[in-house]
């Protein structure tokens, strides 16, 4: 008899856990491209179900969000954007508090693109997620977020400068390795790497003139730019065509190398980004 007894508030007790489980996953938070996801599900210590609007793999470029996507931004506690990409700003129409535009307190940059399906909305480069140094705000504006409704958790506080200090490694690891007084540039076919490029002295030519395949005059003038500064390597992103970037190339003797700036593990993918660029000039 005491077997049942037992057996039964073992299953009770898994059960009301269960129960606790599911109702804390319903406190959801949407981010809007990858490379926020790591960092918000790491910020909140699991306390959230954290979702992806711009799936791994799509591009934010052409994205738009059905009425579905705003129903379930809706429902969300947060909705952590970076306030710079052109559909972001459509949400801005259908939500309210819970939007958190992440690019507070950023200076931003200007961009070389203005195609209509280009994210540099009104000339301002959108890709502040690709330096540490504007990450690290990010990370304290989500923080600063997370505060507001729960001012009492310490452990969003502790989880933050673990972030913030991991970043703080990594700035001072770009620096080492970019820092020496050396002009590198990098070649990539969109501008994904402004913010880096601009904190770290880089300079970046980009393939792509104005959201669209490059003329054949302005690749003779790529062509130049890059073997002036010895570019040995050139960025393809996944999101990307290949076109043209292997005739250029060949023409500067260099290497198509795929990195990835929507990168789950954004901070890997910028340790990786720097190493081979320091690595041209070795």
């Amino acid at each position: 008899m005491r077997r049942i007894i037992l057996s039964a508030a073992i299953a009770l007790l898994a059960m009301a856990c269960a129960t606790q489980k599911s109702g804390d996953n319903e406190r959801r938070i949407f981010v809007t491209i990858a490379p926020l996801q790591h960092l918000a599900e790491e910020l909140t210590c699991g306390d959230f179900s954290v979702e992806l609007l711009v799936k791994q793999g799509a591009s934010p470029e052409t994205f738009e969000p059905t009425s579905s996507d705003i129903a379930r931004l809706s429902d969300a506690e947060f909705v952590f954007s970076t306030g710079l990409i052109s559909f972001e700003h459509s949400l801005t129409h259908n939500l309210g508090d819970n939007l958190v535009d992440l690019s507070e307190g950023i200076t931003t940059l200007g961009g070389t693109c203005s195609h209509h399906h280009c994210n540099h909305s009104h000339g301002i480069d959108p890709h502040i997620w690709t330096s540490p140094r504007e990450l690290r705000t990010m990370v304290r504006n989500m923080l600063r977020a997370l505060m507001s409704h729960y001012p009492d958790s310490a452990k969003y506080n502790a989880s933050a400068e673990q972030i913030i200090a991991r970043l703080d490694s990594l700035d001072s690891y770009c620096t080492e390795r970019l820092g020496d007084g050396k002009q590198r540039a990098i070649m990539i076919y969109h501008p994904a790497y402004t913010y880096l490029a601009h904190n770290y002295n880089i300079e970046q030519i980009a393939i792509e003139n104005e959201g669209k395949e490059p003329t054949a005059k302005h690749l003779v003038e790529l062509i130049e730019r890059g073997r002036n500064m010895g570019v040995r390597a050139i960025f393809h992103q996944p999101q990307y065509s290949t076109n043209k970037l292997r005739s250029v190339a060949d023409e500067l003797g260099a290497e198509v190398v795929v990195t990835d700036p929507l990168s789950f593990d954004i901070e890997s993918e910028i340790r990786r980004v720097v190493d081979i660029i320091s690595k041209q000039n070795e």
